[in-house]
């Protein structure tokens, strides 16, 4: 028997529903989908993270295994002779003499030529003990007692100034532990020094190159030397906080602070003289007015993360990483001196319009993040080429991150510091050793000249009197 139009019509509305429902449940299977497909991809590319394509250390990378080299045989290394020391600085000399022949036994040996070596040896040392008798008086007229003081330069501690420049030197520039400096010291020189006295010792030194610290911070940020930023993580009392550090070709100078904002920057530059300066791409530093130049090395790891993406994606930031590459060789070579001024410059035209274009072909056909990624760089365009019209500016922010990867070390070893006075020093230490390692100073010596001058009540020494520091 034929269904009547009634039926057909309520089997075609219920197939209806069910088609609706089924499309209205692909959509949204669909959609669960793509953010699966889009979560794993993000997983995929942290997970492919390293040093080439993102901001994470080298140190981070998981080192594949080398090749077996048992059919490699390695090369012989010619030696290289030490140069001698000029006759002048030898302490003393020895004369080595035969009385008869090693072979035969005679004794008629006549001399004919020598041959020199020059050995050199650590004298045996031990740490000078110095006791000072303070007499105490009494006055007959007032009846007041008083004690006499110390020579000029003496400090009133049981550490002499060179002791108190090695300390500093052996935690500060070598960055060695408090254990570690307490077990050197008394190897070396049998000299019993416990943990709290170190952390003294690092106090006073703080306050003896404290206007040194101040020179320079002055002149970084006031000269009209290009001026490189950046910052990292440093842990203080417990708690996240940062360094920030401004470097110039002559001097650098760090700054330890809780936060990582706008204030706090202008609170470590304030008013900065009229000079390009070299950052990355952080938000803080867009507020700076002077003429700015981003990191390329930056961005080169930027689209080389997005050049491991499949599509287009990939094959837009496969080119401007290219392009990008190209630009950092054209300028260094030029450095070399391989490439004229006129050359770089027109190979930088090109390469501009054509970094521009595939920008903006990133923008247009790219991913969300990619054509906003495109399109924030496209706003700041001109921050890329502000070496090209400075001499004294590179397209890097390498001099920076090389300045950095001390205190970065240092972090690791100590964890940071626990105290505000374990920050100053090291903000203080490390900006006094950075810059003597600049100008080739030795800071050692340094650093006893800037105590005793401290404990004589005289003016700090200067790094580099001609620059003002």
């Amino acid at each position: 028997m034929k269904p009547t139009y009634e039926e057909l019509e309520f089997r075609l509305k219920h197939t209806q529903d069910s088609l609706d429902a089924t499309l209205q449940a692909l959509v949204k299977t669909q959609n669960l989908l793509k953010l699966a497909l889009d979560r794993i991809t993000e997983l995929e590319e942290r997970l492919n993270k390293n040093s080439k394509n993102s901001s994470k250390p080298p140190s981070s990378d998981r080192k594949p295994n080398s090749d077996d080299q048992k059919g490699n045989k390695k090369k012989s290394r010619s030696g290289i002779n030490r140069t001698l020391i000029p006759l002048e600085k030898v302490d003393q000399f020895l004369d080595c003499c035969m009385d008869n022949c090693p072979d035969c036994g005679s004794d008629e040996l006549s001399k004919y030529a020598s041959e020199s070596l020059q050995q050199i040896e650590l004298p045996e040392v031990k740490a000078i003990v110095t006791q000072f008798n303070r007499f105490r008086y009494k006055c007959a007229c007032c009846g007041n007692c008083s004690t006499a003081s110390l020579p000029k330069g003496i400090p009133n501690s049981a550490f002499g100034t060179r002791l108190m420049a090695l300390i500093a030197t052996l935690t500060g520039a070598f960055h060695l532990s408090k254990r570690d400096a307490m077990l050197l010291l008394k190897d070396l020189y049998g000299v019993e020094i416990c943990e709290g006295s170190i952390i003294n010792v690092e106090e006073r030194v703080t306050r003896a190159i404290a206007e040194v610290y101040h020179r320079i911070h002055r002149v970084v940020t006031k000269s009209i030397l290009c001026k490189h930023f950046d910052e990292t993580s440093w842990r203080n009392q417990g708690k996240n906080g940062y360094v920030w550090v401004a470097s110039t070709s002559q001097a650098v100078c760090f700054k330890i602070d809780a936060h990582r904002s706008k204030e706090v920057f202008h609170k470590f530059v304030g008013e900065l003289a009229p000079s390009p300066v070299v950052t990355d791409r952080y938000a803080v530093y867009n507020n700076v007015s002077n003429d700015q130049q981003y990191c390329l090395a930056h961005l080169i790891r930027d689209f080389r993360k997005f050049g491991e993406r499949k599509g287009i994606d990939g094959e837009i930031g496969s080119d401007i990483e290219k392009e990008l590459r190209a630009i950092c060789k054209s300028h260094r070579q030029y450095r070399e001196g391989s490439r004229s001024l006129k050359s770089r410059d027109h190979r930088l035209r090109h390469s501009r319009k054509r970094l521009e274009n595939h920008l903006i072909d990133g923008l247009a056909s790219g991913s969300n993040d990619f054509g906003n990624f495109c399109e924030n760089i496209l706003e700041r365009f001109d921050r890329l080429w502000t070496f090209a019209k400075f001499s004294d500016v590179e397209p890097t922010n390498n001099l920076a991150e090389r300045d950095l990867r001390k205190i970065v070390l240092w972090r690791k070893k100590s964890y940071g510091t626990r105290s505000y006075r374990g920050q100053r020093f090291v903000e203080t230490i490390s900006t006094v050793c950075g810059t003597l390692k600049r100008t080739g100073h030795n800071l050692f010596e340094f650093l006893k000249k800037a105590l005793s001058a401290f404990y004589s009540s005289e003016e700090a020494p200067y790094v580099s009197p001609a620059f003002g520091f």
